[in-house]
């Protein structure tokens, strides 16, 4: 096996272990220490991604690096205790999500041959605009004093979605392929998640939240490896 399957494999361990640990904390909210495996798996995940990414990859993006970063920053920001309710740590991890979906955006940008860009593709837009018009009013008016902020990172995420479909024409269809699917999934946790935070409580929704954004994080990172390697 190759270095980087080892930090695949690692990766989707700590994924299992890491939600193993969000329904233990669900199910034991009377436990002192049932933060205790999140506290340990939720930040080696994305380096552990990284990783995946960086080794045996001779076509290295700086701008790739630096969306799973932002993903990093931003999981490690959103896990520190806020007893005051100050959201300082929750708008420093929001800032770093939504320069993750920047950095994403330009790697995607950097790599479309718009002269050869197939306008059909347009199309497949669609379901990301679909998700945000659809969203949009239904969240907005529960956000109160973070209208703004929640607005442009809607229209950030929804948008790295459809720069997705830019690359048609320009990389191999496998990789657009992963890179779409890893961001409609990554739309479908942020939504999950500003619900809940929002508007009303899911129940598990920490499970679903994170099952589909680390999931929607591992295909966008196959999807720019397979773009340009296959």
């Amino acid at each position: 096996m190759t270095t980087s399957t080892y930090f695949m494999i690692g990766f989707f361990t700590f994924f299992a272990i890491h939600l193993i640990g969000e329904l233990l904390i669900i199910k034991n909210k009377e436990s002192k220490n049932r933060m205790l495996i999140r506290y340990i798996s939720k930040p080696l995940l994305m380096p552990l991604l990284a990783c995946f990414y960086i080794f045996d990859n001779s076509h290295l993006d700086f701008w790739v690096i630096l969306g799973i970063a932002g993903g990093f920053i931003g999981d490690v920001c959103l896990m520190i205790p806020d007893p005051k309710e100050t959201k300082r740590f929750f708008k420093i991890g929001l800032i770093s999500f939504l320069l993750g979906h920047v950095f994403y955006i330009v790697a995607l940008i950097l790599m479309t041959d718009f002269p050869n860009y197939q306008w059909w593709s347009l199309l497949l837009s669609i379901p990301y605009l679909a998700i945000g018009i659809f969203v949009y009013p239904r969240l907005i008016k529960h956000t109160g004093k973070m209208k703004i902020p929640v607005t442009v990172y809607l229209i950030v995420i929804i948008f790295m979605g459809v720069s997705t479909s830019f690359l048609w024409g320009s990389c191999e269809p496998i990789g657009v392929i992963l890179l779409m699917v890893g961001a409609l999934v990554f739309i479908i946790s942020d939504t999950i998640n500003a619900f809940n935070k929002f508007a009303k409580e899911i129940p598990f929704e920490r499970l679903y939240t994170m099952s589909t954004y680390l999931l929607g994080q591992f295909l966008l990172v196959l999807g720019f490896l397979y773009a340009i390697h296959i």
